[in-house]
């Protein structure tokens, strides 16, 4: 490096000329020196040193700072490599996202697409639906309506319950207020016509008599026979009317009539009087518990043996059964044969001094003094305006169907050119398929009642 230091540069230029100008050994003698250029040579000397010190930290410096500068040049060349780096792994990334982002858009098209068109269908579906409905309900309603008219009709005809008929119809009328449909109004008054009178039947109490009967048939169980058996082992006995008392009112007559101021032997002789009177009486009771004197309508009845009287008590509990069971069915004849053959043979065949005879007696009497031979109305008269409002409806379907068939056939012979032509035609006539709500009418057969007639023969032969 050079040095730039001028102090040391015109030092070196007074040097070189006291060099040039000095004489020879042969010229003139030295001269001694000055000695203020003696006392200038070591600043020079000190100030060559600290320009040396100097010029050594600058070129420190400027070599720290080189290697600074590399350094630093190497890091932010190391930094941008990996933010270069980074930079394409984020581009890489970002391709991705937006190749996911592209495909996820295309799946949303589709189905977005998809979803409109689910909504078309569900539209399309919705409309036919609400226009089969507008179109079919009224045959809807009305066979609904008519199934129940027939359930009622089949509790009247089958069991005689009314109760049961009265919520079948309420229920048919329920649904008609709530339709409200002025084509129906006259079937809605009709049903309430037949409601009226259903209101107004006299029924019997059928679950009052089921239960007269129940006891009737415990009574029969277990109330003695005329003769003893197994249910009734000991007779009944009653002591002859007035006996005990009879005495009784003797012994205090007789207690009554003596004076206290008797004698003695009066005394006595009324004592022994009245003891006799009472140990006579007590005999004859005794005795007469030995041989017993009554009146039987029904000789036989004085000779069933234990298992016939309780194969008699089975049968009356049969005739019971087959009572309940005429009552449940409402058949009357059935009915009166059994109630008539259970107090007969209660009367002949019972004991009458017993109290649970006595009961079951009065329960069988009531039960045949009761009609069950009840007239019940019926609900004829819905169940033909059904008829008529179902045979109007099919008649507009077909009178609807006809005009197309018509003008669809009209049309055809427009189109030569097709062979295949005439074929279609036949598609429109699938419109004249709401006839098909007219089946229903199957419900309407009343004759499923004549099992009561089945019924009736198998208690009968029971």
């Amino acid at each position: 490096m050079t040095d730039k230091n001028p102090e040391s540069t015109n030092a070196a230029q007074q040097t070189a000329p006291a060099a040039s100008t000095s004489p020879g050994p042969s010229s003139t003698p030295p001269k001694k020196a000055d000695p203020a250029a003696r006392s200038r040579r070591p600043l020079l000397a000190w100030a060559f040193v600290i320009v040396l010190l100097i010029a050594a930290a600058l070129a420190a410096a400027v070599w720290y700072q080189h290697q600074t500068f590399q350094q630093t040049q190497a890091d932010l060349a190391s930094r941008v490599q990996g933010s270069v780096s980074a930079a394409n792994q984020a581009l890489e990334q970002a391709q991705q996202a937006q190749s996911a982002l592209q495909e996820q858009s295309r799946q949303i098209a589709a189905l977005d697409a998809a979803l409109r068109e689910s909504r078309e269908q569900a539209a399309s579906l919705e409309q036919a639906f609400q226009t089969l409905t507008d179109s079919g309900s009224d045959l809807v309603l009305i066979n609904d309506v008519d199934h129940l008219v027939t359930i009622a009709q089949q509790q009247l005809q089958l069991g005689g319950n009314v109760a049961n008929a009265i919520i079948s119809l309420e229920t048919a009328q329920a649904q008609l207020a709530r339709a409200n449909r002025p084509m129906l109004a006259s079937l809605q008054e009709t049903i309430n016509g037949d409601l009226d009178r259903l209101r107004a039947a006299t029924t019997i109490d059928i679950a009052m008599l089921s239960s007269q009967l129940d006891e009737l048939g415990v009574l029969i169980s277990t109330a003695p026979l005329l003769v003893p058996d197994d249910a009734a082992p000991e007779p009944v006995l009653s002591p002859p009317p007035g006996s005990s008392r009879a005495a009784n009112n003797r012994a205090a007559d007789a207690a009554d009539g003596l004076s206290p101021d008797a004698p003695w032997w009066e005394q006595g002789l009324a004592s022994a009087r009245d003891w006799g009177s009472s140990a006579w009486h007590a005999v004859r009771e005794d005795l007469g518990q030995f041989i017993t004197v009554r009146r039987v309508d029904d000789p036989t009845a004085l000779l069933m043996s234990p298992d016939q009287a309780t194969r008699f008590r089975e049968t009356l509990r049969l005739r019971v059964m087959t009572a309940q069971l005429a009552l449940m069915m409402h058949q009357p004849e059935i009915w009166s044969s059994e109630t008539d053959a259970l107090v007969k043979a209660v009367e002949t065949r019972y004991d009458n001094k017993s109290e649970q005879v006595r009961r079951a007696l009065k329960i069988a009497r009531q039960a045949a003094d009761t009609d069950i031979d009840v007239q019940l109305p019926t609900v004829d008269n819905s169940l033909r305006a059904i008829e008529a409002l179902r045979e109007a409806k099919a008649g507009q379907a077909q009178q609807s169907t006809d005009p197309a068939s018509e003008g669809n056939a009209g049309q055809a012979p427009a189109a030569p050119q097709a062979p295949d032509a005439p074929a279609t035609p036949a598609e429109p006539e699938a419109p004249a398929e709401p006839e098909a709500p007219a089946e229903p009418e199957a419900p309407a057969t009343p004759e499923a009642p004549e099992p009561p007639g089945a019924a009736s023969d198998a208690p009968a032969q029971g």
